[in-house]
């Protein structure tokens, strides 16, 4: 199957399943007698829902795919000084294209919205030595100590810190010297 195919079958699944779940929702608020202006800002409802949407860039194929900045504020439900603030502070993997936009892999995130813990401090460990696209890369490499893992699939597929943490030193120490 080619990757074009299964897009369209996964937009298929999307746009049937959000079908169902507008229909519900529309038709409880029909029976609590929600005014209609509550949804009279189709446009604004519509971004938001396709906000929640990984985005496409060159580095989907090796990292990603990504979040961007709207989307991850509008799931997050906070402004963009907060993220840039995460961004600054490590506390999310982040990674910068040519146009200055920033992106947010989607695997660092768990269905809640939260960066896993391990993944953090990784990546700060790598972000001591390495810029961002070096970090995201070595965490999305196939690393021979985890079983032909990667260190990202490793970890959010509930692998334990230590071998991942001593590789990710040990390359630190590697591209500082």
């Amino acid at each position: 199957m080619t990757t074009r195919a299964s897009l369209v079958e996964r937009e298929n699944e999307l746009m049937a399943l959000l079908k169902r779940r507008v229909h519900d929702t529309f038709a409880a608020a029909a029976e609590a007698g929600v005014p209609a202006e509550t949804f009279a800002d189709v446009e604004a409802i519509a971004d938001a829902m396709s906000a929640a949407l990984p985005t496409s860039h060159v580095y989907d194929q090796m990292v990603g795919p990504f979040y961007d900045t709207a989307g991850l504020t509008r799931w997050w439900r906070v402004s963009r000084q907060a993220v840039s603030k995460k961004v600054a502070t490590n506390a999310v993997i982040a990674c910068r294209l040519d146009d200055g936009q920033w992106v947010y892999p989607t695997w660092q995130f768990t269905d809640g919205g939260a960066v896993h813990p391990a993944l953090v401090e990784v990546w700060r460990i790598l972000r001591a030595a390495a810029d961002p696209w070096t970090a995201a890369l070595w965490l999305c490499t196939p690393q021979e100590g985890l079983g032909g893992r990667t260190a990202a699939d490793w970890l959010t597929g509930g692998g334990t810190i230590d071998p991942v943490r001593t590789a990710a030193r040990a390359d630190a120490q590697r591209w500082a010297a």
